[in-house]
């Protein structure tokens, strides 16, 4: 074998290993997650300083948004509610390319009708391989049922 040819084939070998190195050490990285409150919920809350829905506002928005920096590997996001017992599973979605999820509330109870009271929320986010889970601080939303002489 040459000199140029047993050259070449280190600096090829190299090159290979330090690539694949750095791409295995950045798939590892951990990712940031950051939640947020959004929608007409939010602007109540800097208001008034709770997080609240309205039977008689039906077309307001409220969700819960997930930002994962470090969009790869995809996670899936749960908005929970505590039922005094456990936690129960409300809505899920999973990260885009842009790393974020967006889930609903439902402000419907039993048997369909408006619930009527405060609910202890979390957002719990799943593992995926090389991430960890994450659970989010919970959060309290107050569903007010009827029309505004009601409260």
């Amino acid at each position: 074998m040459t000199k140029k040819r047993r050259i070449f084939l280190l600096a090829s070998a190299f090159f290979f290993s330090t690539t694949f190195v750095a791409i295995n050490s950045s798939e590892a990285a951990a990712q940031k997650i950051t939640y947020y409150l959004d929608g007409d919920c939010s602007d109540y809350y800097d208001e008034n300083g709770e997080y609240a829905f309205f039977e008689e506002e039906p077309d307001w928005s409220c969700y819960v948004s997930v930002k994962v920096t470090g969009t790869k590997p995809v996670r899936t996001a749960r908005l929970q509610f505590w039922n005094g017992k456990k936690w129960i599973q409300e809505s899920y979605s999973k990260t885009g390319a842009d790393g974020v999820a967006q889930m609903d509330f439902d402000p419907t109870c039993n048997g369909g009708n408006y619930c009527d009271g405060t609910w202890k929320y979390r957002v719990y986010v799943d593992s995926a391989p090389g991430q960890k889970s994450n659970t989010s601080v919970t959060f309290t939303v107050t569903f007010y049922p009827g029309t505004q002489d009601d409260y």
